[in-house]
């Protein structure tokens, strides 16, 4: 499996991944670690903001789903931490600055619609 993360910067873009054949719990902590972190860095720049983005995060959850099709791990194997979930990390409310950003555009496209 794979987990990516993106980071949208002005007018350049860095893309980071992660691959590996994960158990349960560790592909658990890479998808919520790397995706908060896409949720904050990632959409920084215009083409990241519509494409690059949505892109890494839809892989990601995409990625998940396979992980979380594991069993538990068992035998003598510590539980690995996977962290707090994505929206309960601080970085991820970044990701309210470009929805508050496109519902004001939004807003203003209407009302020079409507006046």
């Amino acid at each position: 499996m794979t987990f990516r993360l993106h980071q949208g910067v002005l007018v350049l873009m860095r893309f980071h991944k992660v691959e590996g054949p994960f158990c349960r719990g560790c592909g658990t902590t890479y998808f919520r670690e790397l995706t908060a972190r896409t949720l904050w860095q990632g959409w920084w720049s215009p083409l990241s903001l519509v494409l690059f983005t949505p892109g890494t995060l839809i892989a990601n959850r995409l990625a998940l789903a396979k992980v979380n099709r594991l069993p538990e791990p068992s035998g003598g194997h510590a539980r690995p931490q996977t962290g707090a979930p994505v929206l309960r990390r601080a970085t991820s409310l970044a990701v309210l600055l470009p929805v508050a950003w496109v519902i004001w555009v939004i807003a203003n496209i209407i009302n020079d619609v409507t006046s």
